[in-house]
């Protein structure tokens, strides 16, 4: 897992609250948070793929679905 736990929290706390405009069907909002906190988008990235998070939205929906399990 590329990323710990309470970073995956926090970036689901992020996007909750930055969702609520919309998704614009990117990973923009994801990378920004990555970014921010200087973690390694080039490995993050297809590990969210890999669990249904291909946009912002999907990240949410998709990735915190199979991490709260």
């Amino acid at each position: 897992m590329p990323i710990s736990q309470s970073q995956l929290s926090q970036l689901f706390d992020y996007l909750d609250s930055a969702l609520e405009t919309g998704c614009d069907h990117s990973l923009k909002l994801t990378r920004q948070f990555l970014q921010t906190n200087a973690l390694p988008e080039a490995k993050i990235i297809p590990w969210l793929g890999s669990y249904g998070g291909h946009c912002d939205c999907e990240v949410l929906a998709n990735v915190e679905e199979a991490w709260q399990q």
